[in-house]
């Protein structure tokens, strides 16, 4: 049996391993769009604040021969060829498969995708993205950055440049930074304690209108406020969509049942699968760490045993990078609020027939472990989660 990968990120680097480890010695091909072993995208922000690269190849940078791998690099997956068990590259390359594991992940979405032509601008989801802005920082002695976008990526990355030490203007469209993952009252609690502790210059209800270069290389950026600002780097961090196109047809991920199969002979995981949320049911993308993980073993035990099955995805969303002020969230920010806050300290429940609909927690991890057990277990909390929230207990550590 011939196994063929569309990605060689986390998720499928998880499914080789399984395989292997299991005993499968068919040939396996894993075809990706970058030159890179697999790496952790967690990671990868760490080597642009000054870490080694090799600290982000989280199986090794030697994983393609130890797990003996035909890899198939920097030459992206166009068209999947379900009918003829093949899949076809930018190149013109075809490769058959028996089994197919797509986990193309997700890319960035540009709102002027012409401004990436510019020398300076830049995304900030790959290595590759991270490769070339730490080169183009040290060859252009650059002091400050603007990013655009305040979501999860948006943070990360201007914490990464903030810790490398640039001066950091971050402009994003929201009331708040972290929208997604916060409430209004946690959003804004978040964003204040951000501004105190790194300084950063935070500019919200604004976006880049338009930028300023000088033979071909960025010189400024112009908000939507009228106002400009002087910059040789900017970062476009305002949003990602699954990368679904050659197996589906569209940017909308690729749907997969209990056993991650997207359809015969193909399995989905990862930035790429929508699946079930394990609380609420509700089908989505669910990009998490932990969620990828789960449905790349999912399908490995599928393909070799053929039994196992997806319990569910949950959309925990963990920033602490850079700096020591955890947020942590997961769930819907609907129903009964429960708030605990004292000093940098800012804990919130939601509660929903008594048990937990969703939570948020800012300025450390204790008790994140615990609340988010309260809140997959579907146990009753109303008569005790006011002395809960307020309990130093519980520590929990999430480096993500």
């Amino acid at each position: 049996m011939k196994v063929v990968t569309v990605g060689t990120g986390m998720a499928a680097a998880e499914f080789v391993e399984r395989l292997r480890l299991d005993g499968f010695t068919g040939e396996i091909v894993m075809c990706g769009d970058e030159e890179f072993a697999p790496y952790s995208p967690c990671v990868i922000p760490f080597y642009l604040a000054g870490e080694p690269l090799e600290t982000v190849y989280w199986k090794g940078s030697d994983f393609y021969g130890r797990y003996r791998v035909t890899p198939r690099l920097a030459d992206p997956v166009v068209e999947v060829d379900a009918e003829r068990r093949l899949v076809r590259t930018v190149t013109g390359r075809s490769e058959r498969y028996d089994r197919l594991f797509y986990a193309a992940g997700a890319r960035s979405w540009y709102p002027r995708p012409d401004w990436l032509d510019t020398r300076g601008v830049f995304g900030f989801k790959t290595l590759s993205d991270m490769v070339a802005i730490d080169r183009y920082i040290r060859e252009h002695n650059v002091s400050e950055a603007v990013v655009f976008g305040g979501g999860f990526i948006g943070v990360d990355a201007a914490l990464a440049l903030w810790h490398r030490g640039l001066a950091i203007t971050l402009v994003h469209r929201n009331t708040r930074v972290l929208s997604q993952m916060t409430d209004e009252e946690g959003g804004q609690f978040a964003t204040g304690k951000l501004v105190e502790k790194t300084g950063m210059d935070i500019r919200l209800r604004t976006t880049v209108a338009d930028i300023v270069t000088t033979g071909g290389e960025l010189s400024a950026v112009r908000f939507s406020d009228g106002t400009t600002r002087e910059t040789k780097l900017l970062i476009v961090a305002i949003g990602v969509s699954p990368n679904s196109e050659p197996l589906r047809g569209d940017d909308k991920g690729v749907p997969s049942d209990r056993q991650m199969l997207a359809e015969t002979g193909i399995y989905a995981a990862g930035d790429v699968a929508v699946t079930p949320h394990a609380v609420t049911g509700e089908a989505g993308v669910y990009a998490t760490y932990p969620n990828a993980m789960r449905q790349a073993r999912t399908a490995a035990r599928h393909l070799l045993h053929g039994d196992g099955s997806y319990a569910g995805s949950v959309n925990t969303n963990v920033l602490k990078k850079h700096i020591d002020f955890p947020i942590v969230s997961a769930g819907s920010f609907t129903g009964e609020p429960v708030t605990w806050q004292r000093g940098d300290v800012w804990r919130r429940v939601y509660l929903k027939d008594g048990m937990i609909n969703g939570y948020i927690i800012i300025g450390d991890t204790k008790m994140s472990g615990y609340v988010y057990q309260l809140y997959v277990s579907r146990q009753r909390v109303d008569g005790t989660i006011r002395t809960i929230l307020s309990s130093p207990r519980h520590d929990a550590y999430y480096r993500q």
